[in-house]
């Protein structure tokens, strides 16, 4: 089994995933973060599962979202993993390459 942050069944849409924005390995600061949304892709093919869901940003501080799935995220068994795409208020992106990973069992197994 891949190593993952997560361990779900496809499908899933609960609960929340409270996630911790990194970069180099470092929680950052998203106080000057307008909003935060995830792009998430199944890594066996790469097709991509969320273009733009919007997290909450629970603990800006400490970089902390809350997101929750729709049941399109999650379709199929596999590891799936997420960037996190900051915008700040200034108007500035960044793409936060590879902040979650959800290993996924069908849900008949």
């Amino acid at each position: 089994m891949p190593k993952a942050d997560f361990y779900i069944v496809e499908d899933n849409t609960a609960p929340d995933y409270v996630i911790t924005c990194k970069r180099d390995g470092t929680a950052i600061s998203l106080a000057s973060a307008s909003s935060v949304t995830l792009i998430i892709k199944r890594k066996s093919d790469g097709t991509i599962t969320q273009a733009g869901k919007t997290a909450t940003i629970t603990t800006p501080a400490s970089g902390i979202i809350t997101y929750t799935a729709d049941a399109t995220d999650f379709p199929s068994s596999g590891l799936y993993v997420a960037d996190i795409k900051v915008t700040y208020s200034g108007g500035g992106i960044e793409i936060l390459y590879k902040q979650a990973s959800w290993y996924v069992r069908p849900k008949n197994a």
